[in-house]
């Protein structure tokens, strides 16, 4: 018999995994917190390898789409003097990031991937990490960065492999399976040039994108 939380005071009932699984998608309240702090800690060697490949340097404006708590934008921060732009759909994440970046030069958004308020060709580099299974459209997503990135401009989008995703129980819930294929094709299509970098003993890879001029 599986485990149930109830959500709405009753009247929504939802297994543990599927509660688990709406949180990494959009954390809200406790619950949200917490998953973002497990995420920091998954993440660590994903916000490494994602910052040495993006090679973040004085005065570039970068972009974190799906930035949550900020963690990423504070490494970034404490790297180089670049203006960071992080966009998400967790008004409760970005209540965070904006308490963890408190002095920064950063600028943070509510929106969607397919949908930011950014001018076309303003934004030097890009990243997304361990968001790409919740985007609707994998070629919206791309068009998107493709347009508000400079020519020649640089987007890294590090996440897990379908393999690493399906060994998570939580995972069969509203998480979009996309294989390595179909990422790549999406990117190409929107204007990247792409290279694959796997990572973590393959359970995860950098798809480094670089936008045609």
């Amino acid at each position: 018999m599986g485990q149930f939380v109830s959500v709405e005071r009753g009247k929504t009932r939802m297994s543990i995994n599927e509660y688990i699984a709406k949180q990494f998608a959009n954390p809200r309240g406790i619950g949200g917190r917490i998953v973002m702090a497990v995420m920091n800690r998954q993440n660590a060697q994903m916000y490494e390898e994602t910052e040495r490949l993006l090679r973040p340097r004085n005065d570039d404006i970068i972009l974190d789409i799906g930035c949550g708590n900020g963690i990423m934008l504070e490494r970034i921060a404490h790297a180089c003097d670049c203006h960071l732009i992080g966009t998400d759909i967790s008004e409760d994440a970005l209540e965070i990031a904006k308490r963890r970046l408190a002095g920064t030069n950063v600028e943070l958004l509510r929106c969607p991937v397919d949908d930011t308020p950014l001018e076309d060709a303003t934004v030097d580099k890009a990243l997304t990490i361990n968001t790409i299974y919740f985007w609707e459209d994998l070629a919206s997503g791309f068009e998107e960065i493709a347009r508000v990135l400079k020519p020649e401009g640089i987007f890294i989008s590090t996440h897990y492999t379908n393999r690493a995703l399906e060994s998570y129980s939580h995972t069969q819930f509203g998480y979009r399976m996309r294989t390595e294929q179909e990422v790549v094709s999406a990117a190409e299509i929107a204007g990247f040039t792409v290279q694959i970098k796997s990572i973590m003993d393959g359970r995860a890879y950098c798809v480094v994108g670089r936008r045609q001029a």
